[in-house]
């Protein structure tokens, strides 16, 4: 597992052990942020307020600091995750203004996301699989205000999990062997509450 681009590309990251945790593959993350830094939707990363949900051991959000996102805020239950979000955070030689532009929550992904106040331009997604958590992540992403019209979200499920994704268009849906990623956008009709 490594940075695949930016400031900190090469650098190695801890790998979460057993099974329990499962870090989005190389692949995977490299075609997420080929998307984000693509012409396609014309998002500006170093622009980017980053929520990483269900963070895992923080590859996404740490790619994405690596490639020069404002903020990035890492959400897990599993404390095992979180030390590993810190440990692979702390591989990196940050200044005081980034440092202080990143947030580690750990707590129960709809819960903690009702204590931030901020609006994020990019959000990931990487549940456990066959889980509802995406689906309740959406609604409370649009009831707390975390997302604008011009937020993508990007949400990595089992290729067989199916959500209603009310309020939101779906933009794109790719297929890596057993894993969906899902790029939504809240529809223009769809209210901010």
């Amino acid at each position: 597992m490594r940075i695949i681009g930016g400031k900190y590309k090469g650098l190695k990251l801890i790998s979460p052990d057993g099974s329990k945790i499962r870090p989005t593959s190389d692949r995977l993350k490299e075609s997420i942020f080929s998307i984000i830094t693509s012409n396609k939707y014309m998002i500006n990363i170093e622009s980017c307020n980053v929520l990483d949900i269900c963070s895992g051991s923080g590859s996404l959000g740490i790619e994405a600091l690596s490639r020069g996102a404002i903020s990035v805020y890492f959400i897990d239950i599993d404390h095992r995750s979180i030390n590993l979000v810190n440990k692979n955070i702390l591989k990196l030689k940050f200044d005081e203004q980034i440092d202080n532009n990143i947030k580690i929550i750990k707590g129960e992904a709809t819960k903690a996301l009702k204590n931030i106040k901020k609006i994020f331009q990019i959000v990931l997604m990487d549940p456990p699989y066959n889980t509802n958590i995406t689906e309740k992540c959406l609604f409370k992403l649009k009831e707390f205000n975390l997302i604008n019209h011009d937020s993508y979200i990007f949400a990595e499920n089992s290729k067989t999990e199916t959500f209603n994704y009310d309020g939101y268009q779906i933009l794109d849906v790719k297929m890596y062997g057993n894993s969906k990623l899902t790029i939504l956008k809240l529809l223009s009709s769809s209210s901010i509450k």
